[in-house]
């Protein structure tokens, strides 16, 4: 939390409560920092499907076969080549591909934790403190009724932003020059 926090914060603050000892706050919209961390784990995911799209590029040269089936190889589907063939010839790539992928739980526990770094409060002692230094380890510890009912209230800030921005753009349209 920087140290000019107190001049972003509104009149009156709205919560989300996750745990009864957990609660966001609300702002109708993202954060930068939210964004940011989403447009890392896009960056990421964009890699992953280059590196699968240029395997499967190498895979159709190398087999003499469609793309389209070697992208099916890659998916599990069968077709010419049996999944060991293909793991024992191109190992090395495809782990590199699959482990520069993020699954779903795992994007969403990156997205979870950074808004409860940036927006979440604890109750410690009695007395509601700010969890800037809330980690992936935290996140990974919730139950999973917990990452649902966050990735929701993410959805929804995001969708109050958009709202808000649509809401904007109509009134200038409607108040500009005619």
């Amino acid at each position: 939390m920087s140290k000019y926090s107190f001049l972003l914060q509104t009149k009156t603050e709205d919560y989300f409560e996750l745990l009864p000892e957990i609660r966001m706050k609300k702002y109708g919209g993202w954060l930068v920092a939210e964004a940011i961390e989403q447009e890392e784990i896009s960056k990421l995911q964009s890699q992953a499907t280059i590196r699968a799209v240029q395997l499967a590029k190498r895979i159709a040269k190398d087999k003499d076969i469609p793309l389209d089936e070697a992208f099916g190889l890659l998916q599990g589907g069968g077709g010419s080549i049996t999944e060991a063939e293909l793991l024992s010839e191109y190992t090395e790539e495809t782990l590199s591909m699959i482990t520069s992928g993020s699954s779903v739980e795992s994007t969403n526990a990156r997205m979870v934790t950074a808004f409860i770094r940036s927006r979440g409060q604890g109750l410690i002692d009695g007395e509601w403190q700010d969890l800037a230094d809330w980690e992936l380890e935290d996140t990974k510890n919730l139950p999973r009724k917990a990452i649902a009912k966050v990735v929701e209230f993410i959805t929804e800030e995001q969708n109050a932003e958009t709202l808000e921005a649509t809401t904007a753009k109509k009134a200038t349209k409607r108040n500009g020059p005619q």
